[in-house]
């Protein structure tokens, strides 16, 4: 590979021109493979395969598949994500509930990966600015599935009035993306050091409106997927120079045979910052970068809200009897709620926090659409198979693998004869993968049409 000069002589300076030779041999190497299984929807997927040593759910397989022609893949079993991407989660502590922003998401590992972790009683909100890159988000959140996830389509000075509301604010910053020059060769052409230094002032932005979304005693995690020290590490001291009162460092814990470097980053207050690179010379893996700090002083959030907020209603008898025709029996904790003729359902001790987001963002997601009411008759939503809702008492249809890549091209599906007329789901190895609707003479195919398979499909 033919890497920037300016780029190699900066990276001989970080790590030493022998250990360099042995990067530039891992570029040009195959990149290995690596994916993480939805506990929810694929816990018995690759159970002979090697397993990413820092993700109890991350899977090294042995070559790359054509995802694109499984629909497993496409109903969220799964989800192909580079290993090093999966470290960042061991710096938080699952074990309480928790309201999380990840602010650039898209175009959504982790987001899924801490859907997987936390409790049901936490909240995940996901954003992306970019209004292409949130449409990827959200398809690739809603085929995972999660009902206490928010997807926004925001900038980060929109969240101003969150100040001091979140335990964990994940920023997986834009950057010029060095670590994944073996897989984007794109990458090594565009790569400049006016890119470096454009990107370095965004992620600076991103970090001031991002540090008071922190409550006290939270914690702001930043990462990239660069190696360069305007990107990395001279933000980690810029953002201690700006805000140090604010922060104290948060070290992640890490096995000396996972690969992955352990750096201190010295600031002007006299703390010493850990930071940890993942290198491809050195695991299996893409290159990235991270940092965890626990904030010490935070604004105080205070809720204003009341009930579900302006836009959500509760619903009537009525209603409630329609839509419990197509959900399957949840507890009382599950909270259902229409915003016009469009049904939500939420975590009751998630909906007032909910519907805050609601009523002031823009919003792609936010718990379940369960369906479109009309005249007291649902039209069921994608998001209620995903988000593995729907009702037991739904008729479904077992479809092989043809069969259900037709299905996902939006193909005509033939039924058995003896399936009443309505609503039916088609599965496939045992998962929901959609929804369609028997007419008696034709089956309508309701797979959503802006995913549907473009390319005529190999099966596998």
């Amino acid at each position: 590979m033919n890497l920037p000069k300016r780029f190699s002589a900066g990276l001989i300076e970080k790590i030493g021109e022998q250990e360099f030779k042995a990067f530039e041999n891992a570029l040009d190497q195959t990149p290995p493979v690596s994916i993480r299984i939805n506990p929810s929807k694929g816990k018995d997927l690759f159970p002979e395969e090697e397993k990413v040593p820092w993700c109890s759910f991350g899977r090294y397989l042995k070559k790359r598949p054509a995802f694109v022609w499984d629909p497993l893949y496409h109903a969220g079993a799964y989800y192909a994500q580079d290993a090093s991407s999966m470290f960042f989660a061991n710096a938080i502590d699952f074990s309480q509930d928790l309201k999380v922003l990840d602010l650039c998401a898209a175009p959504g590992g982790k987001s899924s990966l801490l859907l997987s972790n936390l409790s049901p009683d936490s909240l995940l909100v996901s954003n992306e600015l970019v209004g292409k890159r949130a449409a990827i988000l959200y398809e690739n959140l809603v085929k995972w599935g999660g009902i206490n996830n928010i997807i926004t389509n925001n900038r980060v000075t929109d969240f101003d009035s969150f100040k001091g509301y979140f335990d964990i604010v994940m920023i997986d910053a834009p950057c010029s993306g060095e670590g994944m020059f073996r897989k984007d060769r794109e990458a090594v052409e565009q790569w400049s050091e006016g890119l470096v230094n454009q990107c370095s002032m965004v992620q600076k932005e991103i970090l001031t409106g991002a540090i008071d979304l922190v409550k006290e005693g939270g914690m702001l995690i930043y990462s990239t997927c660069t190696y360069e020290n305007k990107e990395n590490e001279d933000n980690i001291k810029w953002l201690y120079q700006s805000y140090g009162r604010k922060l104290e460092p948060a070290d992640i814990q890490i096995e000396e045979n996972w690969g992955i470097e352990e750096i201190e980053i010295e600031t002007d207050n006299g703390h010493i910052q850990n930071g940890y690179y993942c290198f491809p010379h050195r695991l299996k893996g893409e290159g990235q970068f991270i940092a965890a700090m626990r904030v010490v002083q935070a604004p105080e959030f205070k809720y204003n809200g009341k009930g579900l907020g302006k836009t959500m209603k509760p619903l009537s008898k009525s209603e409630s009897a329609a839509v419990s025709k197509f959900v399957k029996h949840v507890d009382a904790n599950t909270l259902f709620s229409r915003n016009g003729d469009m049904i939500f359902a939420a975590p009751e001790s998630l909906a007032k926090n909910m519907s805050l987001f609601i009523d002031k963002m823009y919003i792609k997601k936010a718990g379940t659409m369960v369906g479109k009411l009309i005249r007291d008759s649902l039209i069921p939503d994608h998001e209620l198979v995903m988000d593995e809702l729907a009702s037991e008492n739904m008729p479904r249809i077992s479809l092989n693998l043809e069969q259900a890549l037709d299905y996902m091209q939006r193909k005509n599906i033939d039924v058995p004869n003896d399936i009443p007329n309505g609503w039916i789901i088609f599965t496939y190895n045992g998962l929901d993968i959609g929804l369609a609707k028997n007419l008696g003479s034709r089956i309508n195919n309701h797979y959503p049409a802006e995913w549907r398979i473009r390319k005529e499909p190999k099966l596998m």
